[in-house]
């Protein structure tokens, strides 16, 4: 079966799609083409460039808060992500998406428009990172004239940059709502966040052929460094639990 991916952002839930994409490697499923928003797009950004979900998992458990929380002094937001940058430019040896196994669209936020822009070309760690950049906890990125942020916030599950494909699409969100205590303001500031993703993802789940919502993340902290393989068996037994009645829609 060949089909064509599209997965949500979703801070270190983005485990969860390397779950699934470790069954489809194990239903033989070739994805032909992938698109993704923050971390959807940085394990898209895997997948295009031929790293297995095992790669993917050990390097998600090789990250170090000190890798994703780096101090951005004198610079507007509180950090930046230069380290994980640099991090994926030596795990991955790769620069251009023309270097990539299968063709990768990233998603990413215009800071000036907010309209989405969904990348095929030039350099692909420098807009995975913009892809994944939530401002203000994190600063822009600036590549050549324009300035980018966070693509969830204009298109948190880009399955419109793969409609031209003959190939049937599947879209994984990992961005549930969960049921809490809204009485700080921490949580209030989340669920809002969550609100506003999940409703830019409406269009894309009708556009999909097959849709899956990882429901077992949806109390995961977007970076709890220690949930990283619960989400992986999340993402990996909701796929398999629906494969069943989902693979019929793919064929």
């Amino acid at each position: 079966m060949k089909i064509t991916l599209s997965l949500s952002g979703g801070g270190l839930r983005g485990a969860a799609h390397v779950g699934a994409i470790k069954f489809l490697e194990e239903q033989g499923v070739e994805v032909t083409a992938v698109s993704g928003s923050s971390a959807g797009a940085i394990v898209g950004l895997f997948l295009a460039a031929g790293l297995k979900s095992d790669d993917m998992l050990e390097f998600l458990n090789s990250l170090e808060k000190k890798e994703l929380f780096a101090w951005a002094s004198g610079a507007i937001g509180i950090f930046k992500m230069e380290r994980l940058e640099n991090k994926l430019r030596e795990k991955l040896n790769v620069k251009e998406y023309s270097e990539l196994n299968i063709p990768l669209y990233t998603c990413v936020t215009d800071i000036d428009t907010g309209e989405p822009s969904y990348l095929n070309s030039g350099d692909v760690i420098a807009y995975t990172v913009a892809s994944s950049t939530i401002t203000p906890l994190f600063q822009a990125k600036k590549i050549g004239e324009n300035s980018y942020i966070d693509g969830g916030f204009s298109d948190n599950l880009p399955v419109k940059a793969l409609k031209d494909y003959y190939e049937k699409s599947l879209a994984i969100n990992i961005n549930p709502l969960r049921g809490e205590d809204l009485s700080t303001f921490k949580s209030l500031a989340i669920r809002s966040i969550l609100i506003m993703i999940r409703s830019n993802s409406v269009g894309a789940k009708k556009m999909a052929d097959a849709y899956l919502e990882v429901k077992g993340v949806a109390n995961m902290h977007l970076f709890n460094f220690d949930e990283i393989d619960m989400a992986y068996e999340a993402g990996y037994n909701e796929l398999k639990d629906s494969w069943e009645e989902l693979s019929k829609k793919l064929v």
